[in-house]
């Protein structure tokens, strides 16, 4: 291989989209799309998270502190948050149980601003057609 082609081929590797981010709508493993979403609420990229979402997806907190989001623009302006965070705000997958279309994560939320501690919290995913359609938060216990 010329150094031309070996650059030239490196330059399109670059533009393919991660495998994580092509699991959004192409893959139906579910725990490849929800790790897809968990990539790109890591990289604080919104429009990458929201593809990974059902148009008419649910989002619901059981503790009712917080309302239901109903669809992407809302799950979009609920996230919008992440283009501010700083660059260490991530969540680490500490668990993960998948049943058929449903996905539980045990996840650890790092990174946070000074003199927020680090937490742990649960989130369950359906996900149907290669896309989170449901999206259940239980309460902190």
């Amino acid at each position: 291989m010329t150094k031309v082609t070996y650059i030239a081929s490196i330059g399109m590797l670059l533009l393919l989209p991660s495998m994580s981010t092509m699991a959004c709508g192409t893959s139906n493993d579910p725990a490849q799309v929800v790790q897809a979403q968990v990539d790109a609420y890591n990289a604080h990229d919104i429009d990458a998270f929201a593809a990974c979402y059902a148009e008419n997806a649910t989002l619901t907190d059981l503790s009712n502190k917080r309302p239901v989001v109903k669809g992407v623009p809302a799950l979009k302006g609920t996230y919008a948050f992440l283009a501010k965070m700083p660059k260490e705000f991530h969540v680490e997958i500490v668990q993960r149980v998948v049943n058929g279309p449903i996905v539980i994560d045990k996840e650890r939320v790092v990174g946070l601003p000074a003199g927020k501690a680090p937490f742990e919290a649960m989130a369950v995913y359906e996900v149907r057609d290669g896309k989170i359609v449901n999206a259940w938060f239980p309460p902190k216990s």
